[in-house]
């Protein structure tokens, strides 16, 4: 998973080449649709009707004390591994954003798959189209995103948690404020 904001050309001061590392991780429930949905046709864990994506202000981070773990789950309470999506206070004009469950079909959705063969880095990969969060018509609050969470359904702080990443930074959103997220998914 990925989430680029900045180009090379946005870091002036450094010299050379720049190694890009993303804080990611998938969830539980990404891990049961694989064993119980696709390996064991199990009818009580399915995907979604569409996937959607939230900001949340939580880290990914790297395991530690207050970053996600494999079980975290959408919280208005703010401790240890809980996701905190930001607008479920005052939503400011604040709504998760629909990626359809299609392939190339026109609408928001999920890029035709490619495969990298590389042992140690390779896998299967596919991007959704880019979506858009706001116009924001003012603060939101909570505020402050740090990671942008692929979910399901329109309910702030509720639902299934698939995968998510860490932003390139922390995004404080205002009046006119927008913020574009392409997200893509590896599995290797």
């Amino acid at each position: 998973m990925e989430h680029l904001h900045h180009t090379y050309a946005d870091c002036p001061n450094i010299d050379g080449e720049l190694e890009v590392r993303h804080a990611v991780i998938a969830f539980q429930r990404l891990s049961q649709l694989v064993t119980d949905y696709v390996l064991g046709a199990s009818g009580t864990i399915t995907p979604p009707a569409s996937w959607t994506m939230g900001l949340a202000t939580t880290n990914v981070g790297s395991g530690g004390a207050n970053d996600y773990a494999r079980n975290s789950v959408w919280s208005v309470t703010v401790s240890t591994t809980n996701i905190n999506e930001i607008g479920s206070t005052t939503a400011a004009a604040y709504a998760r954003q629909t990626i359809a469950k299609s392939i190339a079909q026109g609408a928001i959705d999920w890029g035709t798959s490619t495969f990298d063969n590389t042992f140690s880095t390779g896998g299967q990969s596919t991007t959704a189209d880019q979506v858009t969060f706001g116009a924001f018509s003012g603060q939101p609050s909570p505020n402050g995103a740090n990671s942008w969470v692929m979910t399901d359904g329109s309910t702030l702080n509720a639902g299934q948690v698939y995968f998510a990443a860490d932003t390139a930074a922390t995004r404080t959103f205002d009046n006119g404020d927008t913020e574009k997220v392409t997200a893509t998914l590896k599995a290797g």
